[in-house]
């Protein structure tokens, strides 16, 4: 029996190495592709934050304006006759 296993040792030695050496090039590419995704999806990000703070800066802008309007609106004369109120 343990000129059997002696015998298979060297084998079943390579057999591993191979393996580890597999397992390694498949965390590898794992790795590659993962860094891959996070690249395209930080251009994502990218595009909807300058989309968000666009919109941020409009509706700014929407604020500023209304608020002058209502100020304006403010300022003049009520035009609806004394008997209608």
């Amino acid at each position: 029996m343990i000129e059997v296993i002696e015998l298979w040792s060297p084998l079943i030695q390579g057999g591993f190495a191979v393996f580890a050496m597999l397992l390694l090039g498949v965390n590898v590419w794992l790795v590659k592709q993962l860094l891959r995704v996070l690249r395209d999806n930080s251009q994502v990000i990218e595009g909807n934050t300058r989309a968000i703070e666009s919109v941020a800066n409009i509706a700014g802008d929407t604020k500023v304006l209304m608020q002058q309007i209502r100020d304006e609106l403010f300022r003049r004369p009520c035009l609806l006759a004394e008997e209608h109120r």
